[in-house]
């Protein structure tokens, strides 16, 4: 484990007390506000990392202000364990309110009614079928809200949304309910027995050391500067034209290929990100090599299908249905490696005597509770009883498989734009069998199945293993985690709504799965039995390298890179930075040894912080003042 364990909090500090819980939620309602606000206006991604900026600044801030209040007596500074708390809800607040999770919900509400045209039928295709308890159908109050220059508190305004705003939250409530009950189940398994080395969570971990041991580290000042400097030298430039700018993020050698086949390729950047070379050093070396590697073997396999006349086929090489079966495969192994674990968590939640009995009998009972209220919340909205434990199955199998990499191996990124459980049930059974009144449920769902970079679920387990790191209570925490979750989801609605009506809803990107919708409806199908294949060979595919890096240890193609990669805008601007900080690393390891690692990773992790603290202070001050600044990741 590569934490420093060398200094460990008191048994005797308190755990998660309420004013660390009040001190979340009162960060996580302005930090709410900056996501939704960032993602409607200013176009930076801050959730589309694994690593979210906005809540390391926080914590930043917070460990700064708890080193002088230790001057003025241990009772008024914050504990470890109640700083990690707060770093905990905040991250899980963000992933609620992220990039693919309620920032897409959203528009849902209203998509389905304003953009519905004679041409695109959508009034007599489905608008039948649309929970009138989820959306808003009022066209002339929807005039007013897209229209903008209005205020939701004006003539009432806000009474037409209570309804569906209230349902949605106890939604979402209820689905990350589900998600603590799984990892409170599972827990136990990856960090105690397996010891996961939780990557992603390193920084946060080493920001909230006694007496500030992480910020007396002179190489983390070195790699500060080098990220941070860059960071502040480019913003300068945005705001002085004049002067000259570094040139991270230019060089794209995709247009350099114009003749056939090599102009399959496509849009290929390669940036050199500050952050992204920090974070990518955290991973284990045959990650980091593993994506680099599989993201050009994608690529090489769209020329290999132009020049073997295949691009002729709809959707070659097929990297969604391959990366779907790849990360099912990836879920299978893992659960099946847990399977004697899952098997005692059972027996102990029954058992009395059991030491765990209780925490294991409380993750069955929210588990459980979750999962009936969405049950009870999906057949509702209009899908058939028997697709809904398909639909959420799926869903949760995807949400371990994440929830797995990231725990065992930190990627800085997971984007799975179609390994979603409409697109597999769809795939699977055809549109005809399904139904009118289930697909329009699919289509009021799409908003958080959409493309899983801001999955809560990954979030909980590394909040849990921070806990166990300071000996924090796992069922005190999960309370916070879930309020957490309730108090940003309503934060969201309220900030997005109200944004809406202030500067018109036009300003938002019109999300929704009713496009998807139309097309389903018209150009019903039957199974798609090419989609399905593909789906088998990801899925063979992944086990053949997990077969294959049992036998042979050196193997260093990871079967996680595989999945990671295929079907991914986002990995397209990070590849590069992960080949930079896996050759530095390689390098490190080879003439230094893991004593040279050990000696070069704060310099990385400074790396990390700098871009994060200086190119989001360029972000904030956007906001703040409406000014046009450097963007540091988009």
């Amino acid at each position: 484990m590569p934490y420093d364990s060398k200094v460990q909090e008191s048994p005797r500090a308190p755990t998660v007390t309420f004013r660390s819980i009040w001190l979340g939620i009162l960060l996580i309602i302005p930090n709410v506000y900056f996501l939704i606000y960032n993602h409607i206006y200013l176009s930076a991604l801050p959730t589309t990392i694994s690593l979210f900026f906005n809540v390391v600044m926080c914590l930043f801030v917070l460990a700064l202000i708890n080193l002088g209040l230790h001057k003025f007596g241990e009772r008024w500074a914050l504990t470890r364990r109640e700083l990690l708390t707060i770093y905990s809800m905040l991250a899980v607040g963000s992933a609620m309110s992220g990039h693919d999770m309620l920032q897409t919900v959203v528009p849902a509400l209203t998509h389905g009614y304003w953009y519905a045209t004679p041409e695109n039928e959508w009034q007599s295709l489905f608008w039948r079928y649309l929970p009138r308890w989820l959306v808003i159908q009022d066209t002339g109050d929807l005039a007013i809200y897209y229209r903008g220059e209005s205020s939701v508190y004006w003539s009432g305004h806000y009474k037409l949304w209570l309804t569906p705003i209230l349902w949605w939250t106890t939604f979402f409530a209820a689905l990350v309910a589900v998600m603590l009950g799984i990892n409170m189940m599972l827990r136990v398994a990856w960090t105690a027995k397996e010891k996961l080395a939780f990557p992603i969570v390193q920084l946060p971990y080493k920001l909230t050391e006694p007496k500030g041991a992480f910020f007396r580290s002179k190489v983390m000042w070195i790699g500060f500067a080098v990220s941070g400097g860059i960071a502040l030298w480019n913003g300068i430039h945005v705001l002085k034209p004049f002067l000259p700018q570094i040139p991270t993020r230019q060089f794209e050698i995709g247009q350099y290929f114009t003749q056939r086949p090599w102009n399959a390729i496509g849009w290929t950047p390669m940036y050199m990100l500050p952050f992204a070379i920090g974070m990518a050093f955290l991973m284990p070396l045959d990650l980091s090599f593993s994506m680099w590697f599989f993201y050009l073997f994608w690529k090489m396999l769209k020329v290999l299908g132009s020049a073997m006349g295949l691009r002729s086929l709809p959707g070659f090489p097929y990297d969604g249905p391959q990366t779907t079966g790849a990360y099912l495969m990836l879920a299978f192994l893992v659960l099946w490696g847990s399977r004697r674990h899952l098997v005692s968590v059972f027996r102990s939640a029954f058992t009395r005597r059991a030491d765990s009995g209780w925490e294991y009998r409380f993750a069955l009972i929210m588990g459980a509770s979750g999962l009936a209220w969405l049950f009870l919340l999906a057949h509702r909205m209009g899908m058939s009883w028997w697709v809904i434990p398909l639909y959420f199955g799926i869903y949760y199998i995807m949400g371990v498989s994440i929830t797995r990499v990231r725990a065992q191996l930190g990627p800085p990124t997971h984007e799975m734009y179609q390994a979603t459980p409409h697109k597999i049930l769809v795939d699977a059974l055809g549109t005809r069998r399904l139904g009118v009144s289930t697909l329009t449920s699919f289509a009021m769902l799409w908003g958080f199945n959409r493309g899983y970079r801001a999955h809560p679920m990954p979030h909980i387990l590394e909040g849990f293993r921070l806990g166990e790191q300071v000996k924090t209570p796992p069922m005190r925490l999960a309370f916070a985690m879930l309020i957490a979750a309730f108090v940003a989801s309503a934060t969201a609605f309220w900030a997005f709504i109200q944004m809406s009506y202030r500067n018109g809803a036009d300003a938002n990107p019109p999300w929704g799965g009713f496009q998807h919708l139309q097309t389903w409806l018209f150009y019903a199908s039957s199974p798609r039995t090419l989609e399905l294949s593909f789906m088998g060979v990801g899925a063979m595919v992944t086990l053949i390298l997990q077969l294959l890096r049992q036998r042979f240890l050196w193997l260093s193609l990871h079967p996680a890179a595989y999945a990671l990669t295929g079907s991914t805008w986002t990995l397209s601007w990070l590849w590069f930075s992960i080949f930079l900080s896996w050759l530095g690393k390689w390098v490190i390891i080879k003439h230094n040894g893991i004593k040279g690692y050990r000696s070069a990773l704060p310099f990385f992790m400074g790396l990390l912080l700098g871009d994060y603290l200086v190119g989001g202070s360029w972000i904030i001050l956007r906001w703040l003042t409406g000014i046009q600044t450097y963007v540091f990741w988009r």
